[in-house]
């Protein structure tokens, strides 16, 4: 298996709690296991009862959805505050257009509050990237086809693809999670409408570089869309991978990329996401939307994008949760998917429905559910989220494990 996936080989009988015990008393620098008492004392950690997340209940940790944990930006809570006794108006601001086409190098088209006059954005606003999604469905899949897209993934498009008739060709990822983007073009017939990718990927959290997606692209017929979902691309720690596959939009009119205010800009709740593309795309995703993003949702937008502190710190707050899972991980044994996003795939070994359950009815603690979501037997998504949050997940781990 390559380097990229972090894994201690457990031999052919697989994980045990023999074996899961054994590893943790290495770790701790235990000359024997002793009684159980002893190893549940020294799996021992902060319970959920008294950590208290932004946004969630006391005593509730909340890993499952990729939320930002840090709270708002406050320059979009101001923003909020601001316009709240206006919100009986129609928002007729349009800078946020203007904000986003410059922020990606794309020429700066601000559509008029008058629908008779014409202009050429390259730039479409949805409730979260999903209403893109969505629209991206409607659009292209309709009237059947083929789509593509590699399994595990997001599925967003599928989903609405198959309610349309459409046929979805899966194509399986490499053994180290990364989307087989060669696989992914041989899989194109004369009958394919949409390729999706994913970049970093979700649940894997691996970013196709951008010279592997140009070659991508530059391969696909012309009348093939090919859509780039960008939703967690700003947790990168290179910088130059956050750029992103916007600068191909303007050598392939077939491009279209999407991202969200959602995750790195810590405003899920207010959804609010765009979609880029050549400006007759943009003109088809229009048509296929179903309604407009409400004017708190934009004027907080308007605000957060130009906060690069509080963006920073929700990448620092990402990354500190995954180094800090990768050290616990290869101390308990238990395989695991570097990664670029804001979770982090981990392989536990036991049953994902089992495992989750108990984090939950036991300790108050929820995770995402590979097993359900992605039919990944064994493997759990976990967000990064505050280090007390970290902590709380990973003693509870630990105690389901030895105790499964």
């Amino acid at each position: 298996m390559s380097n990229m996936i972090k894994a201690v080989n457990l031999g052919a009988s697989g994980f045990t709690r023999r074996k899961f015990l054994t590893g943790l008393a290495i770790g701790a620098g235990a000359a024997s296991l002793g009684s159980y008492e002893a190893v549940a004392q020294m799996v021992a950690g902060p319970r959920a009862r008294p950590v208290r997340g932004w946004g969630v209940p006391e005593g509730l940790v909340r890993l499952s959805s990729n939320e930002n944990p840090i709270g708002p930006s406050p320059r979009a809570v101001e923003a909020i505050m601001q316009y709240v006794y206006k919100f009986n108006r129609y928002y007729r601001g349009r800078g946020l257009y203007g904000q986003i086409a410059e922020r990606h190098g794309l020429p700066v088209v601000i559509p008029s509050n008058n629908s008779s006059e014409e202009s050429e954005p390259w730039v479409t606003l949805g409730c979260g990237s999903s209403e893109i999604l969505f629209a991206i469905a409607s659009a292209y899949l309709r009237d059947g086809g083929q789509m593509i897209e590699a399994a595990p993934g997001y599925g967003g498009v599928v989903r609405t693809a198959r309610n349309y008739g459409a046929s979805a060709r899966l194509v399986r990822t490499t053994r180290d999670f990364h989307q087989d983007l060669d696989a992914m073009k041989a899989a194109v017939t004369e009958n394919t409408r949409v390729v999706v990718v994913t970049s970093p990927g979700n649940p894997t959290g691996i970013i196709a570089p951008f010279e592997d997606l140009k070659k991508f692209v530059s391969g696909i017929p012309s009348d093939v869309m090919v859509f780039v979902d960008e939703a967690y691309i700003e947790f990168a720690r290179n910088p130059q991978d956050r750029i992103g596959a916007a600068p191909l939009i303007l050598d392939y009119e077939n491009v279209i990329v999407t991202r969200t205010f959602s995750k790195i800009m810590g405003m899920a709740g207010l959804r609010i996401g765009y979609g880029l593309a050549r400006p007759h795309v943009i003109e088809k995703l229009e048509d296929n939307k179903g309604g407009r993003v409400s004017s708190l949702s934009v004027v907080a937008a308007e605000a957060c994008i130009e906060d690069g502190d509080y963006q920073d710190r929700a990448r620092k707050a990402a990354w500190a949760g995954h180094d800090y899972f990768a050290g616990q991980f290869e101390e308990m044994g238990l395989e695991y998917v570097p990664s670029q996003s804001s979770f982090m795939l981990v392989n536990v070994r036991k049953d994902a429905d089992e495992v989750t359950r108990k984090l939950f009815e036991e300790y108050n603690v929820l995770v995402g559910n590979g097993k359900r979501r992605w039919r990944m037997d064994n493997w759990l998504r976990v967000t990064s989220g505050l280090q007390a949050e970290n902590e709380a997940f990973i003693a509870a781990l630990k105690k389901v494990l030895v105790s499964s």
